[in-house]
């Protein structure tokens, strides 16, 4: 009796351990690049040709975090498969299987919220929709690795923000102190 039991109890773990062994694993691309950033002047006394060049050569963003989704768009309430953080330079790596993914900046893996207008801003709804359900970049994996991505964002000044009218005056300069 001891003999058919383990005779049987084999033979159930090898059915599994072939079962599972006979699932197709997806193989996993490296993809590689950076998150960097432009900037735009917001202010102060006129800007050099210099300073506006910098403003507009892209720089690595440290510890920059993006999370990517299936897709091409951000759909609301979609997982999150897999956050990819930056290194001091803004240099990132990471594998995906073949497909297409959304990547998007921490604010679009939220509950879609639209702020709300008041006497210094004006937001178009449409507008403010269409910027969160768009994805901050299109990652199509295929059947390589995929080296030297560039993601590049360019941050604005706090009144001139994507989708809102700002009215009134600008803030206030702020003066050096001594």
């Amino acid at each position: 009796m001891y003999l058919i039991f383990m005779a049987a109890a084999v033979f159930t773990f090898s059915s599994w351990v072939c079962k599972t062994g006979d699932k197709k694993v997806k193989p996993k691309f490296m993809v590689a690049g950076s998150v960097m950033q432009t900037v735009s002047y917001c202010g102060g006394a006129k800007p050099t040709q210099e300073i506006l060049d910098s403003c507009n050569t892209p720089k690595g963003i440290p510890f920059a975090k993006l999370f990517v989704k299936w897709g091409l768009v951000n759909t609301e309430g979609a997982s999150i498969i897999r956050s990819i953080s930056t290194d001091a330079h803004g240099n990132f790596s990471t594998y995906l299987p073949p497909g297409n993914y959304c990547l998007v900046e921490k604010w679009k893996t939220k509950p879609f919220h639209l702020p709300a207008n008041n006497v210094n801003q004006t937001i178009d709804s449409a507008c403010f929709r269409n910027l969160y359900s768009s994805a901050d970049f299109v990652l199509k994996i295929k059947d390589k690795n995929i080296r030297d991505v560039k993601i590049i964002f360019h941050r604005t000044c706090s009144f001139n923000q994507p989708c809102i009218t700002f009215h009134g005056s600008l803030p206030p300069k702020q003066m050096p102190r001594h």
